[in-house]
């Protein structure tokens, strides 16, 4: 834009210009370019999830995303969003499962989840380090494409972390950074991880965990995580009830499940 403003300008003359003139624009005009969420999907492909339960992770998100309430969201989202998937397991072991994409209508939701269905798994074996996902996820969140108004990472998993005290350390650096974590806890080993995310993993801003008791409810619990992280506040937890479980999902005239 500058370049055609001031077409005998060149170099550093230039630059400055261009300053001014962006320093002179409304505020409104400039957030025009500005998308309401970038969000990294964290997927566990630890020793302890098999090659099925990757699979219903990487089915239940492409379903997740192919209904309508989510679509609805994104067309909604100001300036839309931008959406990346990594793998992550133990210390050097974590993947970019997909690059990110830029959501604006259903039809490039539709096209993400036909690209997550087909995502191979990358990775498999290696402990539960939570931080290096975290940490891994954190990185790629530093190469979304423009700005954000809000910058989430979203974690699933089935365990605690191997290595709780760092992931405590690299949770507090990301929330001082500005970063939202949210937390899909699969509670197939009945050790409450849900409570255990709620407590130490979670943080940000209306921060909030989803509870699918077992694989096969990943579904329905990343329809419901994927609808509340784009609509934003809308659907925000209050720090002082307990974290959300599926059964309690939303109230009914809300429930993204409904049709």
């Amino acid at each position: 834009m500058c370049a055609r403003l001031f077409p005998f300008c060149n170099g550093r003359t230039l630059q400055c210009l261009c300053l001014v003139v962006l320093g002179w624009l409304p505020r409104d005009v400039a957030a025009q370019d500005q998308m309401e969420l970038h969000l990294v999907l964290a997927f566990d492909v630890s020793a302890s999830v098999n090659d099925v339960e990757f699979d219903i992770q990487r089915t239940g998100t492409a379903r997740a995303l192919r209904h309508p309430s989510i679509q609805a969201a994104v067309e909604q989202a100001e300036g839309g969003i931008a959406i990346s998937i990594v793998q992550w397991s133990s210390i050097g072991l974590q993947e970019l499962g997909l690059d990110w994409v830029v959501l604006r209508s259903a039809q490039d939701v539709v096209a993400f989840a036909d690209q997550v269905r087909a995502m191979p798994r990358l990775l498999s074996g290696g402990g539960t380090m939570i931080h290096t996902g975290l940490e891994f996820a954190a990185r790629q969140l530093d190469t979304a494409p423009g700005t954000a108004r809000r910058r989430v990472i979203d974690l699933s998993g089935n365990g605690r972390a191997d290595n709780h005290e760092k992931m405590l350390e690299i949770r507090d650096q990301l929330i001082r950074d500005g970063v939202v974590i949210n937390a899909l806890a699969i509670e197939e080993h009945n050790d409450d991880l849900t409570s255990y995310f709620y407590s130490y993993l979670i943080g940000g801003p209306n921060a909030f965990v989803i509870t699918a008791d077992e694989f096969d409810d990943f579904y329905e619990a990343m329809q419901i995580k994927l609808y509340r992280e784009i609509r934003g506040a809308l659907y925000s937890q209050n720090p002082d009830e307990p974290p959300v479980r599926l059964v309690q999902a939303l109230p009914q005239d809300q429930d993204p499940l409904s049709d």
